[in-house]
């Protein structure tokens, strides 16, 4: 039995709980905000600062804690990431002004940092191979990825029964719960990593060949997957934000009504995302982010038709398209960017954390800020660009597979000369990836 099966399944629930947190609260707080302006006179700085002091903050560290990872270990970053974030919630819930309130977001999302770029990179040492990393891997997205979209609805529903502060107190029992397991057993890791071993784009390729032959592959998918993984929040928060308004301002709906409406987005999610990983390891990371690119494309495609004068159910059908490509996706691309740098799981999560949260805001402002376009215009746009960046993915693949084959054929023509390489010397080809 591989170290990726013997690792508990419990540790396994409280490392994708803790990502599950991250992404909650990125939106669950935006349906408190007029009566957290309310209570505290908050008034739209004050508003603006108590969203905008987390995702900052998260956006800024990220990288810096997978670094740190590297170094001193991923787990200890991990319990930092869950205390900071507990203490962060914690002073939220019993902040007297704005200013108090504003400032524990900000620890927040330094608890937030730690614990998404950590999170990742414990579950990816856990793998023994990349057919493993890639089931783990799909798991900690698909339950983060529902955390977007569920937040607005869990965030209505907390504060019609309670009031502000319990979007805030939600946290505190599911950290102490998650926390139980990483304190009691840390997950199986690697002790070393090959330092040739190149990504799965089409092939894993190991092989004594020097920097100019496998440095920059590995330099050049790694950025691939961090602007595509950027695309995908781009257009994923961007689409959200102007989907929420819709609700609301065109369909009369009520907050809650509007989060019940993104149901669709959100039910295709976990089973597409879990999914994800078993496509990858028979298609490819590549190939399998080109086939959510494409289906979530579609997707924004058909919203920007049905959006405007349609039945609602018809625009119900286009979002459950939409969101089987992003489950798809997300988990395939970041797969593949773990992939890329083997070597160095936290800065690989840390920096694909950060394009994807920088992508996202980055969306959001965007699509704010064309607010006044046709709504349907600017999904069909978004679909466009998702579509496109799918035949990136399938050029990376090929040459994948080619930078393969060539050295395969290298090895033969040494083995044939009678020289077998320097020590150390192997290439092998995973078909699957």
């Amino acid at each position: 039995m591989n170290e990726a099966r013997r690792m508990p399944r419990m540790l396994i629930l409280g490392l994708c709980a803790g990502h599950f947190l991250v992404l909650l609260d990125v939106t669950v707080v935006n349906v408190a905000l007029p009566q957290i302006n309310a209570d505290l006179q908050a008034g739209q700085t004050g508003m603006a600062g108590v969203v905008n002091a987390y995702t900052f903050v998260l956006a800024a560290l990220l990288l810096a804690f997978g670094a740190i990872g590297d170094r001193w270990g991923h787990r200890r970053v991990v319990v930092l990431g869950y205390l900071c974030f507990f203490l962060g919630s914690l002073a939220c819930s019993l902040s007297p002004t704005i200013d108090l309130l504003v400032a524990s977001r900000a620890l927040q999302g330094v608890g937030a940092a730690a614990t998404m770029a950590g999170t990742l990179a414990m579950l990816s040492e856990s793998a023994a191979d990349e057919r493993e990393r890639s089931k783990l891997v799909g798991l900690w997205a698909a339950l983060g990825g529902i955390a977007l979209p569920i937040g607005p609805l869990l965030g209505g529903l907390l504060v019609d029964v309670g009031n502000w502060r319990a979007v805030f107190w939600l946290n505190l029992p599911v950290i102490l719960l998650a926390l139980i397991p990483i304190l009691v057993q840390s997950s199986p890791s690697r002790t070393s990593v090959p330092s040739r071993r190149l990504g799965r784009g089409g092939g894993d390729l190991i092989e004594d060949a020097g920097p100019s032959e496998s440095s920059h592959p590995m330099r050049a998918r790694f950025a691939i997957a961090c602007v595509i993984a950027g695309l995908l929040n781009f257009c994923v928060l961007g689409s959200l934000f102007l989907l929420t308004q819709y609700f609301q301002d065109e369909r009369g709906l009520s907050p809650f009504q509007a989060g019940l409406a993104t149901l669709p987005a959100l039910l295709p999610l976990p089973f597409f995302g879990a999914l994800s990983g078993v496509i990858s390891n028979r298609l490819g990371v590549w190939k399998t982010s080109a086939v959510g690119l494409i289906v979530a494309g579609v997707g924004l495609g058909l919203m920007g038709l049905t959006i405007s004068g349609a039945r609602l159910w018809l625009l119900s059908c286009a979002l459950v398209v939409w969101a089987i490509g992003v489950g798809i996706l997300m988990p395939a691309i970041v797969a593949a960017a773990m992939h890329a740098l083997p070597q160095r799981p936290g800065l690989a999560s840390g920096a694909g954390s950060t394009a994807r949260n920088v992508g996202g805001a980055l969306g959001v402002a965007v699509f704010a800020a064309l607010h006044e376009v046709e709504t349907g215009v600017l999904m069909a746009g978004a679909g466009v660009a998702m579509v496109a960046a799918a035949f990136l993915c399938m050029k990376v693949q090929q040459r994948g597979r080619a930078q393969v084959s060539s050295a395969n054929r290298a090895s033969v023509g040494r083995e044939g000369s009678g020289h077998s390489g320097p020590p150390g010397h192997v290439i092998s080809e995973n078909r699957r990836h």
